[in-house]
């Protein structure tokens, strides 16, 4: 598999938030930015590879998330595609069903059908086509999380049952503790993102989540810390093996 059969996904490292949306919330946004954005993941993940970056903020709307709440588990505590709550639970906005309808229309839509293009063109010339599905989370667990183990790894990686081959696994975790970092399977956070069209119905398409500990390369305050550089040679670097070993 070379690059072009990779498609990278980085949904939450904007944090864009138009003009047109910002009258509804009501938090403290640049809090609740600092929190919740994959800051610096588009930096990080992105390269030789082809991409789809979704270029508005996830408080804004969540791509990664179903769009029908109903199959969606974060809905339960304001955070599916749409959020109304913010990281502790508070009130971040409130959306009635036309809202909601019109923000997937406007984002989650146009995302989600470049990301399926993305991986047709993929699939079209090379046959098969690997996701990888860019992430970091915060070096301490937010409230909103189901996992509150204190003890978080330097590298999460999050699988499909149907989509993320075991050999896939092996390969990213041989290569990050080969170079030092630790990781664990789902933990803190789990599944990967596959396009609807092939999701549950196309073994050509594999996808696979790599998330990063914010703690590696950036402070509490959002600033990249002295960790940046070796952290996106190291993440370049795991693409590069990834490539190679299913070329």
């Amino acid at each position: 598999m070379d690059r072009s059969a990779i498609v990278i996904h980085v949904p939450h490292a904007s944090t864009f938030i138009p003009d047109s949306e910002r009258s509804a919330f009501q938090c403290d946004l640049d809090d609740e930015l600092l929190k919740m954005t994959d800051h610096y993941c588009d930096e990080l993940f992105c390269g030789d590879c082809p991409a789809v970056v979704f270029p508005v903020s996830r408080l804004v709307c969540d791509p990664e998330r179903f769009r029908d709440d109903t199959q969606e588990s974060m809905s339960a505590v304001g955070m599916g595609a749409v959020y109304t709550r913010t990281h502790n639970g508070a009130l971040q906005r409130i959306v009635d069903d036309k809202s909601r309808d019109r923000i997937l229309r406007m984002y989650y839509d146009p995302h989600h059908k470049a990301l399926t293009d993305a991986v047709q063109a993929a699939l079209d010339r090379n046959g098969h086509c690997l996701i990888i599905d860019g992430h970091s989370f915060p070096a301490k667990p937010l409230p909103y999380e189901h996992d509150q183990n204190p003890h978080r790894p330097d590298f999460c990686i999050g699988t499909d049952p149907y989509h993320t081959p075991d050999d896939l696994i092996e390969t990213a975790v041989r290569f990050l503790e080969t170079h030092g970092y630790t990781t664990a399977i789902n933990a803190p956070f789990s599944g990967t993102l596959v396009p609807m069209r092939f999701y549950q119905k196309d073994k050509r398409v594999s996808s696979i989540m790599i998330e990063i500990n914010r703690g590696l390369y950036m402070n509490e305050d959002g600033s990249r810390n002295e960790g940046f550089s070796s952290i996106r040679t190291d993440v370049q670097a795991l693409l590069e093996t990834i490539s190679k070993v299913f070329g």
